[in-house]
């Protein structure tokens, strides 16, 4: 009996020591919608919102409970690593999109997984870390409208706690649906390239035609208008070139016969309907003969503006 004793209370002893603490902590996690809210995906566009991860602990007096987060490609779906995510319109549309754990852009990684230590004080604790999110996707090739990804069941949001890291096992625990969203507003994109007329006689005999493109990308289902300043005339039917005080008349048009003058009044727009791909109108401009001009290099700077 005497030495049977002493070995009881060291095998006691060595099982209170390893008993993990944090197994007795009860755990829950929820991470907030994310919602980008009104957005353009013009080129040059950024995108970017966040979010909360919430994570509850009790159960210990006094302690560091380790809860890990993982997370899928949502609903939505996603491509190799879940690099990019996807939000889909209401006919599959995809607007492309991405859960970072440190910050926004690319040098910050992929949100697949992230370690949140939990203090326990007095049997109870809590923490909240950010997760950070930006639209990937920059251009009207992407349809107008809803986009959503929803992070459901244990594929896409799932969470284990009473562990050092994410990669040793855990209790698991359930986390609630959390939904990715975006609204995208009709936006248009523009390139326009000049107008050059040449060189031309200082007698002009004859009229001098000479034409140039303006292209006009417009997310899905926008309508818009292209017009015309009035440049340095001040008058969109009474265009001037100038070289310093001399000046030469010329005029642009909307069609090849020089008959629909391209202006920035209801009559005289161009009108165009968004699909997300180019499109291109010409600019057809042209100097009238009968006029005299002095050597020199003759010009005039017009704006071009997309109503939608």
């Amino acid at each position: 009996m005497t030495r049977f004793l002493p070995l009881c209370a060291a095998l006691l002893l060595a099982c209170m020591v390893m008993a993990p603490r944090a197994a007795q902590a009860a755990c829950t996690a929820s991470v907030s919608n994310i919602n980008f809210g009104s957005i353009s995906v013009r080129s040059g566009a950024t995108n970017r919102t966040s979010g909360t991860i919430t994570v509850e602990c009790r159960g210990e007096l006094a302690d560091v409970v380790g809860v890990c987060l993982s997370f899928g490609a949502g609903q939505g779906g996603a491509s190799s690593g879940n690099n990019p995510r996807y939000m889909r319109g209401v006919s599959g549309e995809i607007l492309s999109y991405q859960l970072r754990p440190l910050g926004y852009g690319e040098g910050f990684g992929v949100l697949e997984q992230i370690y949140v230590p939990v203090v326990m004080v007095l049997g109870s604790g809590s923490a909240q870390v950010p997760v950070y999110a930006d639209v990937t996707s920059r251009s009207v090739s992407v349809g107008s409208g809803s986009y959503s990804s929803t992070f459901s069941g244990s594929a896409d949001i799932s969470m284990k706690y009473g562990l050092i890291a994410c990669d040793l096992p855990g209790k698991a625990a359930t986390v609630p649906p959390f939904t990715v969203s975006a609204q995208v507003v009709p936006s248009c994109e523009l390139v326009v390239s000049p107008l050059a007329f040449g060189i031309i006689s200082s007698s002009i005999q004859q009229p001098k035609d000479a034409s140039s493109s303006i292209t006009v990308r417009c997310t899905s289902d926008t309508n818009y208008t292209v017009s015309l300043g009035a440049g340095q005339s001040g008058e969109t039917a009474n265009r001037i070139l100038r070289n310093g005080t001399e000046t030469l008349s010329y005029g642009l048009y909307r069609d090849a016969g020089r008959s629909a003058p391209w202006g920035d009044t209801a009559s005289t727009r161009a009108v165009g309907y968004g699909t997300g791909t180019d499109n291109v109108f010409t600019v057809y401009g042209r100097i009238p003969a009968g006029q005299n001009a002095y050597v020199g290099v003759y010009t005039d700077n017009v704006v071009v503006t997309v109503n939608y």
